[in-house]
């Protein structure tokens, strides 16, 4: 190994006769010859992996940059991709044998992710990354996870835990952060001469991720690739495109709305199944927290400077007369913006989920439902229930459409009828007399991601 005085140790690979030739080929390759020479049979997936291996255990002792090693098993997944190509006579996805690191926050089964603290070594997550599962199906083969600073906050990678990471053109030198392992965003690419991503938000999947500031929106953060090549770049992107990862009791005249609608769904020949959006209570219990998060302090101070009487139905939430009205601290607004992609996340689940039932092996479409549980409210009063917060708080794409309108002799509570909850009772109370112009509503929702 070079000494320790020796800076530049980025041609070590070259100069060590420690590699074969064929093995600094495979490991020099880009991944787009990597997946096209085994897509081929030229090269197997395990012998490009146990070249990556070794080539990474040296990098290892030159840089730090390495926090879990499970070459094993790598090196298991690798065999069976080999067996499933020899077999098969074709590959399981576009990344077919391809080795990936990961940044230490994405969390994989079995494998701590730390993010430099040293609190969390040994807690395992519970729940891979939504973008870890992708990449698997891709075909993708893991054997590392690399290094980050404490906090992932920093552009210099250190940490308790594994020490500091060093950059190989100059090891006086950072690699930068917040992945100086992977050293695959902005800055440590243009510290380290390698081909970077930064997407916008969401673009790659960063779903059930470790990670600092749970809830903080204001500036957010991603997930994308370093890479050898733009090529490299245009391949991530559309190997993980490919694969779509976007993808209380109505009262009677909405109940019947929905029947009329189902009737014609299924005689224009489509299917429906049925789906409960229970997330809408907790849903509803957020996205107040977030309309009140200032304690109506912007809606009061405007009002105030014409001393202009609120109206009745904004005085009742927003108004003086509502005492209890606080703003939340910053810790509380994070801690609720977190709650809400962790429904967010639940939704989603369920909504993939009902591909086991459509019968398309497909999830469903779009989800058919009331907006609020009457078709309309009496001036100043406000509804005691509303799925319509779904749409908003998770940003469904959402359209509204009339089925028809209030019939006050097929529109009536049935005689059994028992509420389901204090709040189904609430509700029926709210609607019972209904206008008989109005109309009755659907909206369709779609777009959960």
């Amino acid at each position: 190994m070079p000494s320790s005085e020796d800076d530049f140790v980025q041609d070590f690979p070259y100069t060590s006769n420690f590699f074969t030739t064929r093995e600094l080929l495979i490991t020099d390759s880009t991944a787009s010859d990597v997946v096209s020479k085994i897509s081929t049979g030229e090269w197997t997936a395990l012998e490009v992996i146990k070249a990556t291996c070794k080539r990474t255990a040296v990098a290892q002792q030159l840089l730090n940059c390495i926090t879990e090693i499970y070459f094993e098993q790598a090196f298991a997944r690798a065999a069976e991709l080999d067996e499933y190509f020899q077999s098969r006579g074709k590959t399981v996805g576009p990344l077919h044998g391809l080795p990936i690191s990961l940044k230490d926050q994405f969390n994989l089964e079995g494998v701590d992710s730390t993010i430099g603290y040293a609190s969390w070594a040994g807690i395992k997550p519970q729940g891979e990354s939504t973008l870890v599962e992708l990449l698997r199906d891709a075909g993708v083969v893991f054997y590392v996870k690399a290094n980050v600073p404490t906090t992932l906050m920093t552009g210099k990678t250190v940490n308790n835990l594994f020490g500091r990471t060093l950059n190989p053109r100059n090891r006086k030198l950072t690699p930068g952060g917040s992945s100086g392992g992977n050293q695959p965003c902005r800055h440590p690419a243009s510290f380290t001469g390698l081909y970077a991503l930064r997407p916008s938000h969401g673009r790659v999947s960063y779903q059930q991720v470790t990670n600092t500031f749970l809830g903080q929106e204001a500036v957010r953060s991603c997930a994308g690739p370093m890479c050898r090549s733009p090529g490299d770049i245009r391949l991530f992107m559309a190997s993980l495109a490919a694969q779509e990862p976007w993808s209380t009791i109505p009262r009677p005249p909405l109940r019947r709305a929905m029947e009329m609608t189902r009737e014609k769904l299924l005689a224009a020949g489509h299917s429906a199944i049925d789906f409960v959006p229970y997330e809408t209570k907790e849903a509803a219990e957020i996205i107040w927290k977030m309309w009140l998060a200032d304690g109506a302090e912007e809606i009061r101070r405007d009002s105030g400077l014409t001393g202009e009487p609120l109206p009745p139905s904004v005085e009742l939430i927003y108004g003086h007369s509502n005492a209890s009205l606080r703003p939340l601290s910053v810790t509380e607004t994070w801690q609720n913006q977190q709650k809400r992609a962790i429904l967010a996340q639940k939704l989603l689940d369920r909504w993939q989920k009902t591909a086991e039932n459509t019968g398309t092996g497909r999830p469903i479409d779009g989800l058919i439902m009331p907006n609020t549980p009457a078709p309309t409210m009496r001036h100043d009063t406000r509804q005691p229930w509303n799925y319509g917060v779904l749409s908003p708080l998770l940003d469904l794409t959402t359209g509204v459409f009339p089925v028809t309108k209030v019939d006050l002799e097929k529109d009536v509570i049935p005689r059994d009828w028992q509420p389901i909850s204090e709040k189904d009772r609430e509700a029926m109370k709210f609607c019972k007399p209904f206008l008989s112009i109005s109309a009755s509503a659907l909206q369709l929702a779609t777009g959960v991601a």
